[in-house]
C-alpha cells in the first residue's frame, strides 16, 4: 500500500518563477511498514527515521521491531480547517497501546492571505488509546515519543534550515544553516520551537515543521549519534512521566511555494484557525497602537531615580516634563522595581513596596492619568497568596519558585491591579518558570493549564498581556491565548547593542497573530549618569525599527534627554503610532544568505514592509541596515508579488524616484547602522495625463499609514481622507512627473479632512 498526497503547483502571477501546470510540489509517501518520505518538486526532502514510544520505562521502537505494528484503518471528515482524509498505524509499545496517524487536510482557501491554490499539508497525530504510564526519559532535551522523524542526511539539493529557539520568542536560540549530520546545529528539547526547510532556488519552496497542538507539552529533539545516523523528532517532552487515556498530539508538515515570509504565515494561518484566535484584542490593544514610556532594562530610570527623590516622585516628573515638551506619551511601563520580591528575584507579594510610591499606586495612577503596563517575574516560594504561606491560593511549591494552581488567582490578582490602571500585565522571565518548576516538566497538562488560566484571568479584567523570556512553546500556546498580544523578540535593550535585529524573529510572531516588540530605546545619545556607562550611537534606527514593528514604542530617555523631533516621526499629534499593515520582517534572501554564504543575498540586514488600502493601493517599505557591499533587490525579492506597477525613491530625496521593476532593481549600498538606508514605494498612477506618486508624510518613519489613511479614491481627481488629532497640520507629498511638493492639511475639529490632489486643497472636518 502506498498513501499519496500531492498539490499540483498552479502557474500564478504572484510567483517568482512560472511553473508549468501539473507539477507536483509536495507529496507525503507512506509505506504499508509505516516508513515514509517527504518529496518537493519531485526530489526526496525527508526520509523517515524509525518511530518510537517510551512506556513502561523503555523505548519501543520501530528500528528493532519492538513496537508492533497492529493494523491500519482509514478515515476521512470535514472539520474548521476544511476536509481532511486519515491513514492510521495502530502501534502496541508494551502495554500500552498507541495510534500514529498520517491526515491529510485540503484546507479552506479562505484561511490564507495570500492567494494560495488550495494547500494541501500534513498532520502527523499521536494519540495515546489507553495512556502510557512510566513514560520519563530524565533528559528535558529528549522526546518520549518520536513521531513524526526524520534521518538528519545530505539532501540530493542543497536545502537550508531556519531554527527558533531560547528565549524572547526563540530569538535568543535562532539558528540558520545547512540541512545535513555536520551542520545542523538547534536548540531542541524544552527550548525548541518550528523548524523551516528552504532550498536554493528562486521561489524558495519552503517546508514547516512544529507542534499543532499540546504546545507547552510537545519538543523537538536532535537525536545524536557516535555511529552516524543522527535523526530529528517531534513528540512529547522527555520529562513527562505519565500519558492520560485519549491524549492525541499533533504535528504540522505545511510546504509553500511563494517563499520563507509568505510560507511561515500561510502556516501559521492554518494554526491561528485551528485554536481559534482572533485579532480583537490585538487591534484594541492601547499600548500597541499609542507612544509609551518604558523603565525596563536598558531604561534610564531601571532600578534607578531622579537624584534626591524617589520613584513615585521620578514618575510625576516624567509626566511633566513630556507635558512641557509636548511629547504625547499615553501610558508608562514599571518593571521589577515597583513590588516585593525576595532575593532569588521571585515575586514575594506583587503590590508596591511604600519606600518606592508612597502614596500607592491608584493614588500615582490617579495623577499622571497614565494607564499602566506592570511588570512580573516567576512566583516565590515565599509568595505571601500560597496557602502554604497563610493566603488564599493553591500554589506547586518547588524549591525557591512557586506556581498558582487556580484561575480566580489570576482573576483576583488582576482585578485589584485593575483599579490603579492596569492595561497589559507583563509576564517575563517565563523561561524560568518552565524549567524551574519541575512539575512543568513532568506534568502533560500543566504547562497549559498555568498560562490559560493568566489568560482567562485577564480577559475577565479587560487585559492583555506581553510575554517576555518566552521559549517558543509558549509563543504557541498564545494561539489559544487571544489576550496575548505581544512579544518580545530580542534581547534585552542596553544603549549600543544589536538588539535592534528583530528582522527574523518577527516572522516567527507576525505568523502567530502576536505583534513583535523590540525593547525599549533612547532618542539622543549621551545621558549623563546612565548606570550602564554607555551611550547610544543608533537612535534613528532604533526608532524606525520601533515604528516597523507595529509593536509598542517604547521611550526611555532621562528627563531632559528626548529628542522630540525623532520621536514624533513614529506618531501623530495624540501619540497614535503611525505603521505598517504588517511587521517588517528579513527578505526571504537575507535568511538564505544566513545558510548559505556564497548565496547572492544581502550580507546584512534588508527587511521589507508595507501599508495595504486594499485593491491595487499598496505602498512598499525596504530597510537596509548594517549592509556590508550592496544589493540589488527587485520587487519579488522584497515580497512584493502582485503589487501594481511602482516607483521606488529613498526616505532622504523624495525626487529621485526610479522604477521598481525586475530588469530595474534597487541598488543599495552605504546601509550603516548610523547612516541606515530606507526606501518608500508607490504606485504608478495617471492622473489627467500626468505620472502621479502619492508619497504620503514624508515627515514619518510610515508615510502611508493606515492609521493616517482612511481611503484613497483614484479617478479624475485623487481624494484622499485623513485621519488624526484634532486640529492637526499634516503636511501630504505627491510626486508629479518627477518633481515632489507637499498639499498642507489642517485637521477640523474631529480629527478628520478630505484632501483633493488636483485641487491642491483639504476640507477639515
Amino acid at each position: 500500500m502506498c498513501i499519496k498526497t500531492s498539490l499540483l503547483l498552479l502557474l500564478s502571477l504572484l510567483f517568482c518563477a512560472a511553473v508549468s501546470e501539473g507539477t507536483q510540489d509536495f507529496a507525503v509517501n507512506v509505506n504499508n511498514d509505516g516508513t515514509y518520505n517527504v518529496v518537493v518538486k519531485g526530489d526526496v526532502w525527508l526520509k523517515s527515521a524509525p518511530t518510537f514510544f517510551r512506556a513502561d520505562g523503555q523505548v519501543f521502537s520501530s528500528a528493532d521491531l519492538s513496537l508492533k505494528l497492529v493494523k491500519i484503518t482509514q478515515s476521512s471528515g470535514v472539520d474548521v480547517i476544511g476536509q481532511w482524509e486519515a491513514n492510521s498505524f495502530l502501534y502496541q509499545a508494551g502495554s500500552s497501546q498507541i495510534e500514529a496517524s498520517f491526515v491529510q487536510y485540503t484546507p479552506d482557501p479562505s484561511i490564507f492571505t495570500y492567494n494560495n491554490p488550495a494547500v494541501p499539508f500534513i498532520l502527523f497525530k499521536q494519540r495515546y488509546i489507553n495512556g502510557a504510564n512510566n513514560t520519563a526519559s530524565n533528559k528535558t532535551d529528549f522526546t518520549i515519543s518520536g513521531f513524526p522523524g526524520f534521518l538528519i542526511q545530505d539532501s540530493s539539493i542543497p536545502l537550508g534550515y531556519l531554527s527558533y529557539g531560547g528565549s524572547q520568542g526563540g530569538s535568543i536560540g535562532l539558528n540558520v544553516g545547512q540541512w545535513g549530520p555536520s551542520s545542523f546545529e538547534i536548540d531542541d528539547g524544552i527550548e525548541g520551537g518550528p523548524l523551516t526547510l528552504f532550498d536554493r532556488v528562486k521561489t524558495a519552496n519552503t517546508l514547516i515543521i512544529s507542534p499543532a497542538s499540546r504546545f507547552m507539552s510537545s519538543s523537538i529533539w536532535r537525536q545524536r549519534s557516535s555511529t552516524g545516523g543522527d535523526n530529528v523528532y517531534w513528540g512529547t517532552m522527555g520529562g513527562v512521566e505519565d500519558v492520560p487515556v485519549g491524549v492525541e498530539t499533533s504535528f504540522i508538515l505545511f510546504c509553500g511555494n511563494q517563499g520563507i515570509n509568505k510560507a511561515s504565515v500561510s502556516w501559521g494561518q492554518i494554526l491561528q484557525r485551528w485554536h481559534g484566535r482572533t485579532d480583537q484584542y490585538m487591534k484594541s490593544d492601547f499600548t500597541i497602537n499609542y507612544l509609551g514610556y518604558w523603565t525596563d532594562n536598558g531604561a534610564y530610570y531601571y532600578y534607578r531615580t531622579e537624584k534626591g527623590k524617589n520613584h513615585q516622585d521620578t514618575m510625576l516628573d516624567i509626566k511633566s516634563y513630556m507635558g512641557q515638551i509636548g511629547v504625547p506619551v499615553r501610558y508608562i511601563q514599571y518593571d521589577a522595581w515597583w513590588y516585593y520580591w525576595d532575593n532569588d528575584h521571585g515575586v514575594v507579594t506583587w503590590s508596591a513596596q511604600p519606600k518606592i510610591f508612597p502614596n500607592g499606586m491608584q493614588w500615582l495612577y490617579n495623577k499622571t492619568q497614565y494607564p499602566v503596563v506592570a511588570h512580573s517575574m516567576y512566583w516565590s516560594s515565599n509568595t505571601t497568596y500560597a496557602t502554604a504561606n497563610g493566603g488564599k491560593y493553591e500554589f506547586v511549591i518547588d524549591g525557591p519558585k512557586a506556581l498558582p494552581l487556580e484561575e480566580r488567582f489570576w482573576t483576583d490578582l488582576l482585578a485589584d491591579a485593575r483599579k490603579w490602571g492596569l492595561f497589559v500585565y507583563e509576564q517575563d522571565y517565563l523561561r524560568n518558570e518552565f524549567e524551574g518548576i519541575n512539575k512543568l516538566l513532568t506534568d502533560i497538562d500543566l504547562g497549559r493549564q498555568w498560562l490559560t488560566q493568566m489568560g482567562n484571568g485577564a480577559a475577565k479584567n479587560g487585559l492583555t498581556i506581553q510575554y517576555c523570556m518566552s521559549f517558543p512553546r509558549h509563543l504557541l500556546q498564545s494561539l489559544e491565548i487571544p489576550v496575548v498580544t505581544q512579544s518580545r523578540v530580542s534581547h534585552d535593550n542596553r544603549p549600543n547593542t544589536d538588539n535592534w535585529k528583530i528582522g527574523v524573529s518577527s516572522i516567527f510572531a507576525l505568523s502567530l497573530g502576536v505583534v513583535p516588540y523590540k525593547d525599549n530605546f533612547w532618542t539622543t545619545s549621551v545621558q549623563p549618569g546612565n548606570r550602564y556607562n554607555l551611550s547610544e550611537p543608533h537612535t534613528s534606527l532604533n526608532a524606525v525599527v520601533a515604528t516597523l514593528s507595529t509593536g509598542p514604542v517604547g521611550i526611555s530617555d532621562m528627563i531632559g534627554g528626548t529628542n522630540k523631533t525623532l520621536i514624533m516621526k513614529s506618531v501623530n499629534a495624540d501619540g497614535l503610532i503611525l505603521k505598517p499593515s504588517r511587521p517588517a520582517t528579513a527578505i526571504d534572501n537575507r535568511i538564505r544568505r544566513m545558510a548559505w554564504s556564497d548565496f547572492e543575498g544581502p550580507d546584512g540586514e534588508v527587511w521589507s514592509t508595507y501599508s495595504d488600502f486594499g485593491g491595487k493601493n499598496k505602498y512598499g517599505i525596504i530597510l537596509a541596515a548594517d549592509l556590508q557591499g550592496s544589493y540589488n533587490m527587485t520587487p519579488c525579492m522584497a515580497g512584493y508579488q502582485g503589487f501594481p506597477s511602482s516607483m521606488v525613491f529613498p526616505a532622504k530625496d523624495s525626487n529621485k524616484i526610479q522604477p521598481l521593476t525586475d530588469p530595474q532593481p534597487l541598488t543599495m549600498s552605504g546601509c550603516t547602522m548610523t547612516d541606515f538606508c530606507l526606501f518608500y514605494v508607490s504606485p504608478v498612477l495617471t492622473v489627467n495625463g500626468k505620472q502621479v506618486l502619492i508619497q504620503g508624510e514624508l515627515d514619518k518613519w510610515v508615510p502611508m499609514s493606515p492609521q493616517r489613511v482612511t481611503d484613497i479614491n483614484i479617478a479624475d481627481d485623487i481624494t484622499i481622507n485623513l485621519t488624526g488629532a484634532a486640529h492637526e497640520t499634516v503636511s501630504f507629498w505627491f510626486n508629479v512627473d518627477g518633481k515632489s511638493s507637499p498639499v498642507t492639511c489642517t485637521l477640523g475639529a474631529a480629527g478628520l479632512a478630505t484632501l483633493s490632489f488636483t485641487a491642491g486643497t483639504c476640507r477639515g472636518v
